[in-house]
């Protein structure tokens, strides 16, 4: 088996040759669909309007009334009217949930931390000088083994607490913002 392959020119001359068969074809095809759309243009005519009776196919309304033979006044339905009073039982639920939400003590939110480390003494003084800082602040000393922290504030998102720490820098360089449970302000 010889494997026979075309000299580049006559692939060149048949690859010209298909793509003239393609480009005639596709005008022929737009030349013929247009003149079928001119033709069914020319062939309609706008005058024609068309009409069928459907009252055959509708269902037809019977009149009760009718049926009775008798022209009396339709009967009117009783209304009827709850007695029971929905307000007590809403202003009871209000207030169990009232009560409830007095329990609550604290929720999610942020603090300040300014001190981390193993020292009782030295957490004491890191408290004493933030009240010099700012005596308006809350500032937590917790205990978690093997450190003790010292957390300020009670700030319901970071933003508010970013304020703050914005403050707190020029004092505490290493003061960082940290998730925590604060008491709710009431």
């Amino acid at each position: 088996m010889k494997n026979k392959l075309l000299p580049d020119a006559d692939r060149i001359k048949m690859n010209v040759s298909m793509k003239n068969v393609l480009e005639l074809i596709s005008v022929f095809t737009i030349i013929l669909m247009s003149s079928c759309a001119a033709m069914s243009q020319k062939h309609k005519d706008n005058s024609v309007t068309y009409y069928e009776d459907l009252s055959t196919a509708r269902p037809a309304y019977i009149n009760p009334d009718t049926l009775t033979n008798s022209n009396q006044a339709p009967k009117k339905t009783a209304v009827t009217t709850f007695s029971y009073d929905d307000n007590k039982r809403v202003a009871a639920r209000i207030d169990s949930l009232t009560e409830m939400n007095r329990r609550i003590a604290t929720v999610q939110g942020f603090r300040i931390l300014v001190y981390t480390g193993s020292s009782s003494d030295e957490s004491q003084r890191i408290k004493q000088q933030v009240y010099t800082f700012d005596s308006q602040l809350n500032v937590y000393t917790q205990y978690k083994q093997p450190s003790f922290r010292v957390k300020v504030g009670d700030f319901p998102d970071r933003v508010a607490a970013s304020y703050i720490l914005n403050d707190l820098k020029r004092s505490f360089p290493n003061a960082m913002i940290v998730p925590d449970q604060i008491n709710l302000v009431r």
